[in-house]
């Protein structure tokens, strides 16, 4: 490796890395954090997986070292490898966390604090060990500092800490520590030291073969500006400019990933029209030949185009948080309810054909029925366990394609299009039922979303007739076979009548059937008791479905999780149907 390029290399453990006295920084330039539940759960295969002697490498850090000058800590900048040591700094927190409100003898939540999460000054002053770029620091802080009620709720950094919360709730403290001293001792990474930026960069290009995923966002207004330099003036050039920064103010603060919006604009456009998948790798590569040669092609002003995202970005952070403002009042309110069901789910990809489909109708029927297609699409989508990415982008980036087209002999109704297109797409009614029936649902808003609907389409008296409202977001997730069953002390009555050991429940304590709603100030009385005393409290909530669990079952067994989550998943494939939802 030059010289010329890098001034240090060592390999450490995690702890090693982390115990340096420095700070470790995410410049703003660097992409949001991404990392999902797919990366998550591979990283904690990763450590549970270690045998006592084993060791497994997690690659190699990039970093530029910045001198913090007297009485002042150095910074080691992240050119890469932010996610993963934003991962490990997430799963030690909630491993701190767990300790910091369980039995600690060893003290081992402050071990955590002052060895990993944060660096002292020569003055003796606190600071936490990572800080991310100004987009999402504020959130990361807010994490680490346990100031949760004030982190996004949308942010992907706390979806993080709660799913590594989740992972650690089914262990015992001693397995918790367990996996921590994996995580910092047996867990290792290469940690390259540069002296500058351009050495930075081109080692990461050498490195990792995929320098333009890095910054995509910068090389598109690179090229950009280099296209708007030779074709206009002086005020067209900066008109540009100013608009595309305009954009980027936009979607940077308010969106996770923000390169999401620059693929699914393009894909959703008339002019040019793109019927393929626009991959984030590709996302690059797309933007350059539209703006270079497809623009030029099709007859379309580069200046409109840009236009085009200025106004459409508005839009695009409406549907990530709901909030869209096309109609009034009561529509107004039942439209951004169904943009809610869709976040819930999981459909990012369908934003494609979202944005389209709120320009091109104006009534809100229209709207309101493509929302509903889309939200039956996709919740069939997630419960037949198919695999997202560039085959959803695939099918909406299609139906922006063809779906409002007026090449047709005969003019064709949008709806009607969509609405085949994704029944032709959607899975079968045996596989919904199927992962219905036998899949295991997490406390996530999309199991909160399943539950929810159920409720309302199924067990809820039709509205105006008795109906409760209530906000979804207030509910609370329970199981009615405690998930810990065999692994809290207190829970040990519940073995004796389950009808199975412990590797027979962990078939089916996150089953559908062994889940319903109940009140926040229920949940929290109910949790712990035997399941005859757990129906005293059901007796208090509102929910239809709680309601019917205390009057249909006396016991509460493996062979009634399996009967109500084989009952609910019919109900289920009833309620997601094309032609009644």
């Amino acid at each position: 490796m030059s010289d010329e390029l890098v001034s240090s290399v060592s390999e450490s453990n995690i702890s090693g890395v982390l115990d340096q006295k420095v700070l470790f920084s995410v410049p703003d330039y660097q992409r949001l954090y991404s990392w999902g539940e797919d990366q998550w759960d591979e990283f904690w295969r990763d450590l549970t997986g270690l045998e006592e002697e084993e060791s497994h490498f997690l690659g190699s850090i990039v970093v530029i070292e910045r001198t913090g000058g007297f009485g002042k800590l150095d910074e080691y900048e992240l050119v890469d490898g932010q996610q993963r040591l934003t991962t490990i700094s997430l799963l030690l927190k909630a491993i701190q966390t767990h300790f910091k409100e369980s039995d600690d003898p060893n003290n081992i939540s402050n071990m955590i604090r002052t060895d990993y999460l944060y660096e002292s000054d020569p003055d003796n002053i606190e600071h936490v060990k990572l800080s991310l770029s100004q987009f999402e620091d504020g959130d990361y802080q807010n994490i680490i500092e346990e100031n949760i009620s004030s982190v996004n709720e949308d942010s992907q950094l706390l979806k993080a800490y709660r799913h590594f919360q989740e992972l650690l709730e089914d262990l015992d403290s001693d397995e918790i520590n367990n996996r921590r001293k994996r995580l910092v001792l047996s867990m290792n990474m290469v940690v390259i030291q540069c002296s500058g930026t351009a050495s930075a960069f081109r080692l990461f290009e050498t490195l990792n073969d995929r320098g333009l995923e890095l910054s995509a966002v910068d090389l598109m207004k690179n090229s950009l500006l280099q296209v708007a330099s030779t074709k206009f003036g002086t005020q067209q050039y900066e008109s540009i400019r100013s608009k595309w920064e305009t954009v980027l103010e936009k979607v940077v603060y308010e969106i996770d990933n923000p390169d999401r919006f620059f693929r699914h604009y393009i894909m959703s456009r008339p002019e040019p029209d793109i019927s393929g998948s626009v991959t984030s790798r590709r996302l690059y590569e797309e933007f350059n030949d539209i703006i270079k040669n497809k623009l030029p092609s099709n007859g379309v002003d580069l200046i409109d185009y840009v236009d085009g995202m200025v106004q459409e970005a508005d839009l695009y952070v409406g549907l990530t948080q709901a909030k869209v403002d096309e109609f009034q009042g009561r529509q107004q309110q039942k439209i951004n309810n169904r943009l809610q069901n869709l976040n819930d789910i999981g459909s990012s990809h369908s934003r494609t054909l979202l944005l389209r489909a709120f320009d091109e109708f104006d009534e809100y029927d229209d709207i309101s029925q493509t929302l509903k297609y889309v939200e039956v699409f996709m919740i069939r989508w997630k419960l037949a366990n198919y695999q997202s990415g560039t085959g959803l982008d695939k099918i909406f980036s299609e139906l922006c394609s063809n779906a409002f087209s007026s090449d047709e002999p005969l003019p064709q109704d949008p709806l009607e299009a969509i609405k085949e297109k994704l029944s032709e797409e959607a899975p079968s009614d045996e596989e919904v039922y199927a992962g219905l029936a036998n899949d295991d649902f997490s406390r996530t808003a999309q199991t909160k979303y399943i539950l929810d609907m159920i409720e309302r389409h199924h067990y809820m008296p039709a509205e105006g007739s008795g109906a409760k409202s209530y906000n979804r977001a207030t509910v609370d997730i329970e199981h009615i076979a405690p998930r810990a069953t065999f692994s809290a002390k207190k829970y040990s009555p519940w073995r004796d009548v389950l009808g199975v050991d412990e590797d027979g429940f962990s078939q089916y304590k996150n089953r559908l059937g062994n889940l319903t709603l109940l009140e926040d100030r229920l949940n929290e009385a109910a949790s712990d008791n035997p399941f005859q005393q757990k129906k005293d409290q059901y007796k208090l909530s509102d929910f239809e479905m709680t309601q019917e669990i205390r009057e249909k079952y006396d016991i509460w067994t493996h062979n009634e999780i399996q009967k109500r989550s084989e009952d609910l998943a019919e109900i289920g494939v009833e309620i997601w149907n094309f032609n009644t939802f």
